[in-house]
């Protein structure tokens, strides 16, 4: 009994402390971001004073490799990343692209460090077939194993579909700076995490293949983070930038983390729900029209909707939280849209007349489609590797003149696959979402498949 205590008991450390144990100070890494169609983000970690190179080519047989030029290693100010744009390239076109160290060894002048992977968009407003992965909340080990090198088990499971993936979208809680403790507020508290993360190896070999956007939530900050500014936001949203924002789509505004794109005629626009928030509306006078977004963002969205509307055949919103009302508890009244039901309105009867446009979301660690008064649809899918909540739960069906059109709550991975087809009508698109979780059959095939009835859009 003793020995098994003790065991147990390691285990717990073990989970817990890892991150101090091992800091992953000599962590590389190299992957694709943002993806044009003539142009691509390219992140790299390299804690080491070599130069750098990097040169790509096309996947086409026999197809020569360029150089992209040499840089110099990133810097301890930016805890050793760099974020590059590879530019000139062809739209519509594989590419492979390596990272090589100038480091001198017996048999070679360069040292190869990584490999990444991508496929450049089509040309803006022609019609295309896009196929993306999204969900978010992601925790290294969890469900705890007891091995000594932490996976990513849901991005595991996503490499079976990676031949296939355009992208990811991941929408929020890429570390967890507060579970299952707060390690602290300092720059380096933030960065380990992001370390623990891009060590893991399904998120090596997922990174290779598949380029990866991001926005964030609030366990990149502090659980329910509605404190816009205050401190640790700047330490956090810095460790972010650094790891996963530099390599998104650039934003219309410099220091802003809010940014549309467009991939042929599919539009894009991610949301920043955590810097600009205020008190949700609690009944009070004070909180009355409490706002998600701010000022700025809201205008800038409701722009973006009106240059869209009738320029792309599909649209896609990203919010890290959900905008259905189903989940009704405490804790989601006040975090998700529900606790913003002025600023929700708004944009609801906004999107109102807005054909093929979709919501994406995460955040609830379960997984609902849910057809909301609007018209529009929103799939909100998590986790990607995390815990699920218990057997009761606060989701409910079919209210405030909702339609629910599926409800998921048990899986530790939990993700979804989004088709879409502008090519084979121009004028009807095609949106499929497929569900997967290594509950149904291992996530070796969609656990839920749902095809979204197109609407004419020019």
């Amino acid at each position: 009994m003793l020995v098994a205590q003790l065991v147990l008991f390691a285990m717990v450390l073990d989970f817990v402390y890892r991150p101090l144990v091992f800091p992953g100070k000599e962590l590389v890494v190299f992957r694709s971001g943002y993806v044009s169609h003539e142009a691509a983000k390219l992140h790299i970690r390299y804690p080491h004073s070599d130069n750098l190179e990097i040169r790509y080519k096309t996947s086409e047989l026999n197809s020569p490799w360029e150089s992209a030029g040499s840089l110099g290693s990133p810097t301890e100010l930016t805890d050793f990343t760099a974020t590059i744009d590879l530019v000139n390239l062809r739209p519509s076109t594989k590419y492979q692209v390596e990272l090589l160290s100038s480091q001198s060894t017996v048999n070679s002048d360069a040292v190869l460090l990584g490999t990444a992977e991508f496929k450049t968009a089509p040309l803006p407003h022609s019609p295309t077939r896009l196929r993306f992965g999204t969900g978010s909340c992601i925790k290294p080990n969890f469900p705890y194993r007891p091995t000594t090198a932490p996976d990513i088990y849901g991005f595991g499971s996503m490499l079976e579909h990676s031949d296939s993936l355009d992208m990811i979208m991941f929408m929020g809680d890429f570390i967890y700076a507060d579970v299952p403790l707060y390690y602290g507020a300092t720059t380096e508290d933030y960065r380990r995490l992001y370390r623990q993360v891009y060590m893991a190896r399904s998120s090596r070999r997922l990174l290779r293949k598949v380029p990866m956007l991001h926005v964030y939530d609030d366990h990149e900050i502090k659980n329910n983070w509605h404190n816009q500014e205050d401190a640790p936001m700047g330490n956090a949203m810095t460790a972010y930038n650094e790891y996963n924002g530099a390599a998104n789509p650039p934003p219309q505004l410099p220091g802003r983390s809010y940014y549309n794109f467009t991939h042929g005629n599919v539009a894009f626009y991610a949301w920043d729900t955590r810097r600009y928030r205020t008190l949700w509306e609690d009944g009070s006078e004070q909180t009355k029209g409490a706002t998600m977004l701010g000022d700025e963002q809201r205008l800038d969205f409701i722009r973006w909707l009106a240059d869209v509307n009738h320029t792309a055949a599909v649209k896609f919103v990203i919010s890290s939280v959900p905008i259905t009302t189903s989940w009704s508890n405490f804790d989601s009244s006040q975090d998700t849209w529900r606790g913003y039901p002025t600023e929700r309105n708004e944009i609801l009867a906004l999107t109102k007349y807005v054909p093929n446009l979709f919501f994406l979301s995460g955040d609830r660690h379960e997984m609902a489609a849910v057809e909301l008064p609007s018209g529009n649809i929103e799939f909100s899918t998590s986790p990607i590797s995390q815990f699920t909540f218990p057997l009761v739960g606060k989701f409910k069906r079919d209210i405030n003149g909702e339609k629910t059109l599926h409800y998921r709550r048990p899986g530790h991975v939990k993700y979804g696959i989004l088709d879409v087809d502008t090519q084979t009508d121009p004028d009807i698109p095609r949106v499929t979402y497929s569900l997967y979780t290594t509950d149904v059959d291992n996530g070796h095939r969609p656990a839920w498949t749902y095809e979204a009835k197109g609407m004419p859009w020019v």
